[in-house]
């Protein structure tokens, strides 16, 4: 067969493939889902703890001195520890945020955030509000360029618990550049979404009840900006959980939420303009009684990957496995069918990441422990990419076929 005709050949299969899967999510049925793919455990040199997103085919980590430390790939199955800076070394929260893009590493220890700029070879310990009252916030990249960080709080107090603090250093020029009004204020930003405007959340009282509404803002000139998008959010009352690739692409103009109203896990997608929106139910893609959580996405976000809940241990635990998708347009509402993993997960808040590995390619990437010898062994498991599309291509050809056969 000519190079032409198996062309030809292969894209009719995709295109039967698709429409079978289409018509399996409109009658609300799930696909078969294919697991058995094995991932790749390396084991580790040494101690370390999370692990997020780097650059130049690496990821970013916590040592056991509390340093931020880089994992560097040596061939297909070893890696290495180099520390950075030997920073902040003190005993770190459960919190640590990269921004590859901008070479800045974020993390904090109590009241104290600690950041370093690694371009600029600069690294900051400091406490931009010493308060009681206020719950702190992951940090948010403002601006990458000028080298702008916001670092957001929250009043505690019941009389005036929608009120908020911004404040804004430039890490390139160690110095505060901004800090909202003492009274007032009461947005907190999620993520800067264009050159403009961040996506944030406004906080009012109606009655006796607090109220928050999502809307553009845009911190320079205290802009709010409502459109489309903030419309749907608002209107189905829509949880967001937004961090760097985390639940959120706005390049690829997407995102992934939970619906209060609906108590259903969904994606919404929009144009340039921030209209055209579509809203998505994930339920299809699912066998029934597991549900999706939070979303893990890579930096091209063409790939993402959620915990998916509702399994049950020997003792009526609460388990759950994880599920890859490949996130491309040829896919009915530009999402694929699930790879779930055969593994048992157990993390309330995952840090995980996506990382361009030298051997493998594209791989996904997490903190793994085993029992072994009565002993915890710490190892970084690798899922491929590559592995993950074959399973995904070989569920949609023998989707196809069933389809046929009826």
């Amino acid at each position: 067969m000519s190079g032409t005709k198996r062309k030809i050949k292969y894209e009719w299969i995709l295109v039967i493939a698709l429409l079978a899967m289409l018509i399996v999510s409109c009658k609300e049925e799930t696909v078969t889902i294919p697991e058995g793919f094995g991932p790749i455990d390396i084991p580790s040199p040494g101690f370390f703890w999370l692990v997020q997103p780097w650059k130049d085919g690496k990821l970013m980590t916590i040592d056991g001195w509390g340093r931020f430390a880089e994992i560097i790939f040596m061939g297909p199955d070893k890696i290495r520890l180099n520390q950075l800076f030997n920073f902040p070394r003190t005993s770190l929260d459960r919190t640590l945020l990269t921004w590859p893009e901008a070479g800045l590493i974020a993390g904090t220890s109590g009241k104290v955030h600690h950041i370093i700029a690694v371009d600029e070879q600069k690294t900051k310990s400091h406490v931009p509000l010493l308060s009681w009252v206020h719950l702190e916030s992951p940090p948010v990249l403002l601006d990458a360029g000028e080298g702008l960080v916001g670092y957001k709080y929250a009043s505690q107090r019941s009389n005036d618990d929608v009120r908020r603090k911004l404040f804004v250093y430039n890490y390139k020029e160690d110095r505060m550049v901004y800090e909202s009004p003492e009274e007032g204020f009461v947005i907190g930003i999620s993520i800067v979404i264009n050159d403009q405007f961040a996506l944030s959340f406004q906080g009012s009282f109606n009655g006796n009840h607090k109220e928050f509404k999502y809307i553009f803002y845009n911190w320079r000139t205290e802009e709010i900006v409502e459109n489309d998008l903030t419309k749907a959010i608002n209107s189905n009352r829509i949880d967001l959980i937004i961090n760097p690739l985390r639940n959120i692409h706005p390049a690829r103009r997407y995102l992934f939420g939970y619906s209060r109203i609906l108590n259903k896990r969904l994606k919404i997608t929009w144009d340039e303009e921030y209209s055209d929106i579509k809203i998505i139910l994930l339920d299809y893609l699912l066998p029934k009684g597991k549900r999706l959580d939070d979303f893990i996405l890579s930096a091209d976000g063409t790939w993402g990957t959620s915990l998916v809940k509702g399994y049950q241990g020997l003792y009526n635990e609460m388990l759950c496995k994880r599920a890859f998708f490949h996130l491309d347009d040829r896919y009915p509402n530009g999402i694929s069918m699930p790879v779930i993993t055969e593994d048992y997960e157990d993390s309330p808040w995952d840090y995980s990441a996506f990382v361009e590995h030298p051997v493998h390619g594209l791989c996904f990437a997490q903190e793994w422990h085993k029992n072994e010898n009565e002993k915890d062994q710490l190892y970084l498991r690798l899922y491929r990419m590559d592995s993950v599309l074959d399973e995904i291509n070989k569920g949609l050809l023998e989707a196809a076929q069933a389809i046929s056969k009826r």
